[in-house]
């Protein structure tokens, strides 16, 4: 299976989105706790910024445009449309201009580095906005900008007309002595033209005036370090999700029980919730809370549904260490035992056997003294009282156990002995249910020979503790053998894993490696 199919885990995307979200909630919190506290340290550090803004009323000069027209040679310099002003505004005379009405005191450079021309596309009134470092310097600086914008048109509009009369003078000059011109125009019409221009020479102011003078304002433009720190939440919000996609795409772990049922392609048998009690508890369901006790429950009963098929023994594997492998073994013996099925529990990991020593019984041979020298099972077998069954049908219910006994280094070829095979055989005829727990399967080979000696296989996985790549090793080992996996149970599930069918609402959840040593294997 390919690797973004392995991570599809059958969801839907916006369930897998809220199932991330709701997984690594933290990476969200952080993102926003601390992008709006740099964005808000950040802008305070900044300095105070004020701004005022002068507002000019820009008129067209009908009169200019119809006696400096283009029949008269003569450049436009000073006409033109509203962007033509805008552009003679950010030109360096006028901010030289404006140094100069506050008496030099402020640099052109300056000026231009400070003031912004704000066209309005729905009227002629343009705004002079300045900004400086203090409430006091910005107004003015505004208000001389307007000044020498309406010098700087007036001089303009000035130098336009006195070219015109220029012009006109020549052709005057050069038509004496005949009633008009080389273009047909009377020379009386060109005095008057003559007249014309001189009398709007000295009317020019620049058709521009001031409609409302910049003030000092109140309270300072920037920084506002609360805007931007509100600003920076909506992105950290949307950077902190970004991040736990991130993070889920990246990681080698498998964090969602849809994903791990997917993954080994097998039904899912049930879930069991991360919980202290659920590792430390012995065979007895009555410590565990009525959650996590209908939990183990659950897995028999879906268990009980191949009961068709004849099955008399159950491998429980896993392909790492941590998985709680054990532990759902036990339980799933004790749910087994107090619904009335007669059932044993076979330790059949020889090399680290925990057994014993977790639920504090007496040593015995075990099943190393059955194997290697021959003891008879039923001088081995240890019954173990587990309390009330659930269905009233007996006091006191009870199950038997076998355990590992003393540890080997080497215990494969007892696994795949002819004496295992028989011992197998022989509790199938004497029980309904033999469950047998045995190692990882992806450090030893010792679980997988016994996959052809039993019933059928579940295979238990952890979420945030198996692997992709473990995970599809397992699986790919299960079907060279060719083992009759019967479904998977999914340990370790808690609220953060947030899927409907597996969000349980226990209690504060531990991580694996704070369990018991049964609940770590």
């Amino acid at each position: 299976m390919a690797q973004s199919e392995d991570r599809a885990g059958g969801e839907a995307p916006f369930y897998a989105v809220v199932r991330i979200v709701r997984q690594r909630w933290w990476v969200i919190v952080l993102c926003a706790l601390l992008v709006p506290t740099v964005a808000y340290l950040v802008t305070s550090q900044k300095s105070d910024e004020f701004k005022a803004t002068a507002k000019l009323l820009l008129r067209s000069d009908s009169l200019t445009a119809g006696l400096v027209s283009p029949g008269t040679d003569a450049p436009t310099t000073g006409s033109g449309a509203d962007s033509t002003n805008l552009d003679l505004a950010s030109v360096r005379a006028v901010a030289q201009g404006a140094s100069n009405i506050l008496g030099g005191t402020v640099s052109a450079d300056t000026i231009a580095g400070r003031v912004e021309i704000v066209p309005n596309s729905d009227s002629s009134v343009i705004g002079v906005t300045a900004t400086g470092p203090t409430a006091r310097g910005v107004a003015p600086l505004a208000n001389a900008y307007a000044k020498a914008y309406i010098t700087f048109r007036k001089d303009a509009a000035l130098k336009d007309i006195e070219a015109a009369t220029t012009v006109i003078q020549k052709r005057i000059d050069r038509a004496l002595g005949t009633k008009s011109d080389a273009r047909g125009v009377s020379v009386k019409d060109l005095r008057a033209r003559m007249d014309d221009l001189q009398t709007l020479a000295g009317l020019q102011d620049g058709t521009a005036q001031i409609v409302e003078r910049a003030v000092p304002p109140l309270a300072r433009f920037a920084p506002k370090p609360r805007r931007a720190a509100i600003i920076a939440l909506g992105f950290g919000i949307v950077l902190g999700i970004g991040l736990a996609l991130l993070f889920e795409f990246l990681s080698r772990r498998l964090n969602d029980p849809a994903e791990i049922e997917e993954l080994y392609s097998e039904p899912l048998l049930g879930t069991i919730p991360e919980s202290r009690s659920v590792a430390e508890a012995g065979f007895g369901l009555n410590a565990l809370n009525a959650a996590e006790h209908a939990a183990f429950q659950r897995v028999r009963g879906n268990l009980r549904y191949y009961n068709d098929y004849n099955i008399g023994s159950v491998l429980i594997i896993s392909a790492l260490p941590g998985e709680g492998k054990s532990t759902v073994a036990r339980h799933l013996a004790a749910a087994a035992a107090e619904a009335g099925t007669n059932v044993i529990l076979l330790e059949a990991d020889l090399r680290l056997p925990t057994l014993v020593k977790s639920l504090g019984l007496p040593p015995t041979a075990g099943l190393i003294g059955i194997l290697r020298d021959g003891i008879d099972p039923a001088d081995i077998i240890q019954r173990v009282p587990l309390g009330a069954t659930s269905n009233g049908g007996s006091p006191q219910a009870t199950m038997d156990v076998i355990s590992a006994g003393a540890p080997q280094a080497n215990p494969t070829y007892l696994i795949e002995s002819d004496a295992m095979e028989r011992l197998i055989l022989d509790l199938e005829e004497r029980y309904d249910l033999v469950i047998i727990d045995t190692p990882a399967a992806t450090l030893v080979p010792d679980g997988l020979a016994l996959v052809d000696k039993v019933s059928g296989v579940i295979v238990v996985s952890r979420v945030r503790k198996n692997t992709r790549a473990a995970a599809r090793s397992l699986r790919g080992q299960l079907a060279n053998v060719r083992a009759n996996v019967l479904g998977v149970v999914v340990n370790g599930v808690g609220r953060a894993d947030g899927m409907p069918n597996y969000g349980y609402g226990y209690g504060p959840t531990k991580d694996a490696d704070e369990l018991t040593p049964s609940a770590r294997r």
